[in-house]
């Protein structure tokens, strides 16, 4: 990919919790070459560099420029592995012109925003035992382990990616929820395989790691909300991403209790209602459909059907000419239950055909359909390789669809990454940097607050959300602390200058009736909100309470004089509201 005569690459760190991502920019001249690197807890750099993978500035490159890219994608050890045997059908899955397009989601899978963004993926959904793993089998021509009974106990993510080398790599993506301890051990297991066959032994090494024993009579937990990440890659793998979940459980069995039928539910809700999901909905024909909860999950969701595509599988258990299959035939035409994706008719290997190659469950299947009654359907509906050809074009007309909608979300995403990461400030992973982060803290504390004190309102703390009317009482307002006690300062000078005093001594010669009080009434009003208004009294009035007061202060005096003493005793009366 080039953006404006770069070439962009990014190398991810493959640390369980990785804390760097680096960005490689290399210039059409081999002598420029610039790394930038920069701590990166909330994946801002991974959304600051692939932001632009959608914009205007993205064009295509050659096939020169993608073996430049393959060469950064190398698995972890030295050992070269073997290829991994795949049919000539799996390569139908995509053509050239789809996977230039899966390839920018597929580059900002890598980078870890599946927890950031909703991106486009498939996943296979059902009730227990209705056949999923066996239709993501067939799908990636990946060798599950498979049973009769109830296996798949978590979340499973197929990641298929175009690389030099063909190689397995197996990982757990552990639950937010668990302990932080727990969580690390789990985060620390990451395996690489060379042969299908070592597939089973590592995943009941995950299925341990997870705490889900397979022993009834265990009371470890059944369902784990951890992921099996499982990532394919090789030079004729597509950039596909499956998800397997595990089966709903509708009642209590053996093994399963209560608390473990919940977990099932949240998994299958969380993956389902992410709005760029494409829904692979699983219905087993062995069991009346209208019983099987898939199916009414999905249309809660999903209520036009725009994401969701049935699958029926287990064709072959139908008594034939019996009420069930005519009804599972008119499910797969789409008469019941309606998804604009459409219904698809898979026949999965039964236990005896368990060992069988994919090109013999192939064959088995084409043999099934040319002679049971879903021969009258379609050949688009039925069969894995019609199915796979489906989900090919399906999936690219879906991040088609989904990508001007993605790259806003990126925008935003970005954008609100910056804010935090521009909040968080600099490093401090050691005791000099948590000193120097507070030291300049304090300094910054101390300047904004002698602004404030000084009145300079400078800098963006004091321009951020300014109030259009000037009110003490706001948040915004209280900032510029000069002008509010200025305003403060006005607000008291006019309270005092017109309610500070207890005796308003008017020129007339008598009082108004109505605003005559008691002279005894000396009680002072201490409210700063709403003080008192002053007692009103004509000038004789106030000369006999001089009077009064004249004669309750003599002292030694001559007559005719009076005590020096008068004239404060006046005054603290007459401001005794202060």
């Amino acid at each position: 990919m080039h953006v404006r005569g770069l070439h962009i690459v990014a190398a991810v760190s493959k640390s369980p919790q990785p804390r760097l991502s680096s960005c490689l920019y290399h210039a059409r001249s081999p002598t420029r070459h610039i790394e930038i690197s920069r701590p990166d807890p909330l994946a801002s750099a991974h959304i600051c560099v692939f932001a632009c993978l959608t914009s205007g500035l993205l064009t295509s490159g050659n096939s020169d420029d993608l073996s430049n890219v393959d060469s950064f994608i190398e698995p972890d050890g030295g050992n070269t592995p073997q290829a991994l045997e795949t049919t000539s059908s799996l390569e139908g899955l995509q053509s050239a012109e789809q996977r230039d397009v899966l390839n920018i989601v597929d580059q900002l899978r890598q980078c870890g925003l599946e927890s950031t963004l909703s991106l486009p993926q498939l996943v296979v959904c059902g009730d227990q035992s209705a056949g999923k793993s066996s239709v993501l089998e067939a799908l990636t021509e990946i060798p599950f382990p498979r049973n009769n009974g109830l296996c798949t106990r978590f979340a499973t993510e197929i990641i298929l990616r175009r690389a030099t080398n063909d190689v397995i790599t197996i990982k757990v993506i552990p639950d937010d929820k668990r302990p932080l301890e727990e969580r690390a051990s789990i985060e620390a297991f990451k395996e690489s395989i060379s042969d299908f066959k070592e597939l089973p032994s590592l995943m009941d090494k995950a299925t341990a790691l997870m705490g889900i024993n397979k022993n009834s009579t265990s009371k470890s937990r059944a369902f784990a909300k951890d992921v099996l990440s499982i990532e394919i890659g090789g030079r004729s793998r597509p950039q596909l991403t499956l998800v397997d979940l595990p089966g709903l459980v509708q009642t209590e069995t053996r093994g399963v209790t209560e608390e473990d039928v919940q977990p099932v539910t949240e998994i299958t809700d969380h993956y389902i209602s992410q709005p760029r999901t494409i829904c692979l909905a699983v219905v087993s024909a062995s069991n009346d459909y209208a019983n099987q909860g898939i199916l009414k999950k999905v249309r809660k969701v999903d209520p036009e059907g725009d994401r969701t595509l049935g699958i029926i599988t287990k064709p072959d258990r139908l008594s034939p000419g019996s009420g069930s299959e005519q009804a599972f035939l008119g499910l797969a035409r789409n008469e019941d239950i309606f998804f604009k994706l459409g219904w698809y008719v898979l026949k999965n290997r039964s236990y005896e055909e368990g060992s069988s190659s994919f090109e013999q469950r192939n064959f088995s299947e084409m043999t099934y359909f040319r002679k049971s009654i879903f021969s009258t359907l379609p050949k688009e509906c039925v069969g894995i390789t019609s199915l796979r050809s489906r989900l090919s074009r399906l999936l690219f007309d879906h991040v088609k669809q989904e990508l001007p909608k993605l790259r806003k979300d990126l925008e935003e995403a970005f954008a609100d990454t910056q804010f935090l990461l521009a909040a968080m400030g600099n490093a401090r992973g050691t005791p000099h940097e948590c000193k120097a982060f507070l030291t300049q803290l304090s300094m910054d504390f101390y300047e904004t607050g002698k602004a404030a004190v000084n009145g300079h309102y400078e800098g963006e703390y004091f321009a951020h959300n300014t109030d259009s009317s000037f009110s003490a009482d706001s948040s915004m307002t209280i900032r510029r602390l000069r002008a509010v006690v200025q305003f403060k300062n006005g607000q008291f000078s006019n309270r005092l200058r017109t309610h500070g005093y207890k005796y308003h001594i008017g020129k007339q010669e008598e009082a108004t009736p109505e605003r005559k009080v008691a002279k005894t009434d000396t009680a002072p009003s201490f409210s700063m909100i709403e003080p008192a208004p002053p007692i009103h009294w004509s000038k004789p009035e106030a000369m006999d309470w001089v009077r009064e007061v004249l004669v309750r202060t003599r002292g030694k005096e001559l007559p005719g004089n009076f005590n020096p003493l008068l004239v404060g005793e006046l005054f603290w009366e007459q401001s005794s509201k202060w």
